[in-house]
């Protein structure tokens, strides 16, 4: 039985994480091969706060992203 585990930022439609749920089972299943009725994935949410990058807070990271894009 595969099991995914997969972490994303908060903030996305059901809708799409469904879909990545439903490509991601797919994948699984072609790839390994399995029964993609065996296949589990679990998806859990994090506030953008609750991941850093290089040390640096999410939000921070992102900050510096978008201004760095607004001086190009």
């Amino acid at each position: 039985m595969p099991l995914v585990h997969i972490d994303v930022m908060e903030g996305r439609e059901p809708e799409q994480i469904e879909r990545m749920i439903a490509a991601v089972s797919e994948a699984i299943s072609v790839s390994l091969p399995a029964p993609i009725e065996t296949v589990r994935v679990i998806v859990n949410e994090m506030a953008p706060h609750q991941y850093g990058i290089g040390g640096v807070p999410y939000p921070e990271v992102k900050r510096r992203r978008e201004a760095a894009a607004g001086d190009g």
